[in-house]
């Protein structure tokens, strides 16, 4: 049973609730993502301050490290005019190595062998093979790489091409850089320099975690006063939403306070009970509830207590009705404040409910009847066959064989009955597919076209090519139009017209199907859907039921218009959105 509890739960609670959830996960969201943005540009200004000291780390390695070879190189123009004595390279690079912060100086020829090094043990080994080392001898440019020094340690290399020679154009007096095919790799220590990184490092990221803290704070401080004035100003509309809903609610609603008078009665209630709900507040509740109503207020437990159940009001209290009622308890930390009633008047809904019974038990029979009828249908088949048998074996006895004809033909009719019988009584099931009018209409004329041929029917057609594709069931829409037909074929024994249109409408496609049959009588009309009622000396009694069940399943609707001799026209409404 729905309860009154859930629909004033429904009603009361909810919305309101939804609305300060949704407003209050707004803000949070709204500044989640002012936090995140901030916490991307710290992020951004570090990285791009990480990338400038890097930078500016490598220019003035590099700077210095082609200043030490370019004294390196007039070291050796102005103690060798020639340049290549090695013992003159070895000892000038050892004592140039001697500043702190180089780790080694290499010199090596264009094939990777070193000829001179800082440290002596090293000249006649192989340095820089994974270099391009001819094309290094030749260039003047300056190049850098990092790598290891020979104790593991990281270094900064800078290395090019040596030249300790030079001479002079007669004409312009300018230098001419030739060629020792020799290079010179010049390692710096990178120890000073990589804690210098890491310290700016430390201190940059403090720095912007700061910024964002301040930040991040600032925004959750404004957020904090926006939500503040927003509760507030919610709350005052709870207040009147609250007050507007007790008094609009669809159910009626009557709380007590903790002394047992009522502190609230809306409309809805005063009209259940038959009393103005404004001039029953202050009250005491015995002297305004009806005794039942008031009974069940007092028998509820002052710590919390729930009943619901259906109320029949006795004489003199509204005879007749049937109240649907919730009552409730109201504690607050122990301590009883009140009980609140939810009543409904649920006398028309107890009624159709007794109809679905009445219904449901109807149809519990109809199931019975099919289930007979499918027992029937076994023997009927074994009569049919030894008519069969009959008939053929009587052949020529013109008597006996219009005989067995006769029982052949009855066995038919009933199997016809018993089927349209099981149909009836069965439960609907749809099977839904958008489906064209108009192509089904014409699969189901060809089903009846020889029986049309053989009466004489002239079938016309008017169906529009554009109609939209309908939801329906293709097979039971098709058993509808091939009932209609076959009944209005039934009604032009000695020929007429048949004629099918189909009219669009904005909600809707209609299926008019008339005939210049023999008609229906007047007096008969009402009756058409009746199970088992039929004016066809062959008929079942059941064709139209069946069609009226099948259209109502599409929440359609039939109506037959016919006139006793002239024909009978009728009007298939199928829905769609």
């Amino acid at each position: 049973m729905q309860t009154l509890s859930r629909a004033a739960n429904r009603k009361s609670v909810v919305k309101i609730k939804s609305r300060q959830k949704s407003r209050f996960d707004i803000s949070i969201w709204v500044a989640i993502s002012a936090i995140a943005v901030l916490a991307v540009i710290s992020a951004v200004m570090a990285f791009t301050h990480f990338q400038r000291q890097k930078e500016q780390a490598v220019e003035l390695l590099m700077e210095k490290g082609a200043t030490l070879i370019r004294s390196f190189e007039a070291g050796l123009r102005s103690s060798s005019r020639e340049g290549s004595d090695l013992f003159l390279i070895q000892k000038l690079l050892m004592e140039t190595a001697q500043q702190s912060d180089i780790d080694y100086i290499i010199v090596t020829d264009n094939k990777g062998n070193i000829i001179a090094d800082s440290d002596p043990s090293m000249v006649g080994q192989c340095y820089g093979l994974d270099l391009d080392t001819e094309k290094i001898a030749l260039s003047p440019e300056k190049k850098w790489r990092r790598t290891a020094n020979p104790e593991g340690a990281g270094t900064f290399e800078v290395y090019r091409g040596l030249f300790p020679r030079e001479r002079y154009d007669e004409m312009q007096k300018a230098p001419l850089i030739q060629s020792s095919n020799m290079i010179i790799y010049v390692g710096f220590n990178m120890d000073m320099m990589e804690k210098a990184d890491r310290e700016d490092t430390r201190n940059t990221i403090i720095i912007a975690l700061i910024l964002l803290l301040i930040g991040s704070s600032a925004i959750v401080s404004l957020f904090l006063v926006q939500a503040y004035r927003s509760t507030r100003t919610s709350l005052s509309r709870i207040i009147v939403f609250s007050q507007a809903l007790v008094k609009n609610m669809p159910i009626g609603l009557i709380a007590l306070d903790a002394v047992g008078d009522v502190a609230a009665c809306n409309e809805k209630a005063g009209a259940i009970l038959n009393a103005a709900g404004g001039d029953t507040i202050g009250k005491e509740a015995h002297a305004v509830l009806p005794a039942p109503l008031y009974k069940i207020l007092a028998g509820l437990p002052e710590q919390g207590g729930l009943v619901e159940e259906d109320l029949q009001l006795a004489a003199g209290e509204k005879e007749g009705k049937t109240l649907e009622i919730v009552a409730a308890s109201l504690a607050d930390a122990g301590n009883p404040i009140g009980k609140i009633l939810l009543l409904r008047d649920v006398t028309a809904l107890r009624q159709l409910e007794k109809e679905a019974v009445k219904n449901r038990h109807l149809a519990s029979i109809a199931s019975l009847a099919a289930g007979v009828a499918h027992e029937i249908r076994n023997p009927l088949s074994s009569l049919k066959g030894f008519a069969v048998y009959f008939k053929e074996r009587l052949a020529g006895d013109k008597e006996d064989e219009q005989m067995a004809n006769i029982m052949i033909a009855e066995v038919e009719r009933l199997n016809r009955v018993i089927s349209q019988l099981i149909e009836f009584a069965r439960p609907l099931q749809l099977k839904r597919e958008k489906t064209s009018f108009p192509g089904l209409i014409q699969h189901t004329l060809g089903l009846i076209a020889g029986d049309a041929k053989k009466n004489h029917v002239n079938i016309s057609t008017d169906l529009a090519s554009d109609l939209p594709p309908v939801e329906v069931d293709p097979d039971k829409v098709k058993q509808v139009l091939l009932n209609i037909f076959l009944n209005s074929l039934a009604a032009m024994k000695d020929g007429g017209s048949l004629t099918i249109k189909l009219v669009p409408r904005a909600n809707s496609i209609d299926v008019i199907v008339s005939d210049t049959g023999t008609g229906i009588e007047k007096e008969n009309l009402p009756h058409i859907y009746d199970p088992y009622f039929t004016s066809k000396p062959a008929g079942t009694g059941l064709g139209l039921a069946v069609v009226q069940k099948i259209m109502e399943a599409h929440g359609g609707t039939i109506n037959v218009e016919s006139t006793s001799g002239e024909g009978t026209t009728v009007a298939l409404q199928f829905p769609y959105q």
